[in-house]
Parts: C-alpha cells; sequence; structure tokens
C-alpha cells in the first residue's frame, strides 16, 4: 500500500514540475529566452501561439477597416486562413507532447478540452488584453479581458492540479477542421 502511495505522490510531483503554471505560459507570451523548464515545448509554443494571434488579431483589423479595397480583404482573409492552420499545428504540438508526458487514471474525469486548447485560449485572452490596453479605448472593455484572462489562468491551474491528483484527464482528440497549408 505504501508502494501505492508513493507512486501516487511521485506521479503528482512528476505532471506539477512538467507541466508549466499559468504565470509561466504567460510570462512566454512575451519572450522565452533563457528558460530550462520541463515544460519548455509548452511555453515556446505559447510564444509561437501568442504570436500568432497577435498577427491574426491585426489581419482582422485591416478585413474590417471602413474603405478597404476588396483585394485587401481577401489577402486579410487567407492570411487568416494561413494562420489558422499554424494554430492548428502548434496545439497540436502541445496535445501530443502532453500524450506522451502525461499519463492519466482512465477512471478519471474527462476534461473538456485539450492541453493546448487550454494554451491557445489563454493565448487569445492574453492578445486580446494586451489590444484593447494598447489601444486607449474603452478602460472597462479592457478591464474585463484583464479578469477574463485571470479567470482562464485560474482554471488552466486547477486543471493542471486536477491532472496531477488523477481527479481529472486530459482528452486525446485530434483537430477535425482542416484550414488550407500555410506554405
Amino acid at each position: 500500500m505504501a508502494d501505492r502511495s508513493e507512486q501516487a505522490t511521485q506521479h503528482v510531483a512528476r505532471v506539477r514540475e512538467i507541466l508549466p503554471r499559468s504565470a509561466s505560459i504567460i510570462e512566454a507570451f512575451r519572450d522565452t529566452s533563457s528558460r530550462d523548464h520541463p515544460g519548455q515545448l509548452v511555453l515556446d509554443t505559447a510564444n509561437e501561439l501568442a504570436a500568432q494571434h497577435e498577427q491574426q488579431w491585426q489581419a482582422e483589423d485591416v478585413s474590417r477597416a471602413s474603405g478597404a479595397s476588396a483585394d485587401a480583404i481577401a489577402e486579410s482573409k487567407r492570411l487568416i486562413d494561413d494562420l489558422n492552420a499554424r494554430r492548428v499545428a502548434l496545439v497540436e504540438r502541445i496535445d501530443e507532447w502532453v500524450s506522451t508526458q502525461v499519463h492519466s487514471r482512465a477512471d478519471a474525469s474527462l476534461h473538456t478540452e485539450t492541453l493546448g486548447s487550454v494554451v491557445d485560449r489563454l493565448a487569445i485572452a492574453w492578445v486580446r488584453a494586451n489590444s484593447l490596453i494598447n489601444s486607449g479605448g474603452a478602460r472597462e472593455r479592457a478591464r474585463l479581458a484583464l479578469r477574463q484572462l485571470a479567470e482562464l489562468a485560474d482554471a488552466y491551474d486547477d486543471l493542471i492540479r486536477d491532472v496531477a491528483t488523477g481527479h481529472r484527464r486530459l482528452p486525446a482528440w485530434r483537430p477535425l477542421k482542416t484550414y488550407r497549408s500555410a506554405s
């Protein structure tokens, strides 16, 4: 019985060690230099996701600009499609890594999203919050965006804790929507 308890304790410690906390992920959205984290792939990929979402935010602004030509809108929409294709590949990269690193109990409750999807949503929320803060627009919208980011970060940390303790398991789903190739 002591062996099983010790194994469970080791599992919790390992999952908590390799899966970065939300604060590390949010920091990685800005910069991933000089890190040596066991979950570095997640942090590096989070950085790339944030960059993708920043580019997409800008492309969407171009596509909605009043007076934009049909050619500019079409070019922007093609860019958005390319960015989405890349984003899906980045989410898959995280999910594939997690599937090799984190082994959950089969009887644990299934979480509704993959870890890559959750990191992707954090990146979207981070870009939204920064864009609203930097636009000098409505302060209330910026505050709401920051609150949503904080709530997502808390939910991510809760998920990591639940996965580590064996109360939740992450799905091993593959995206079904395809995008035009970025190449």
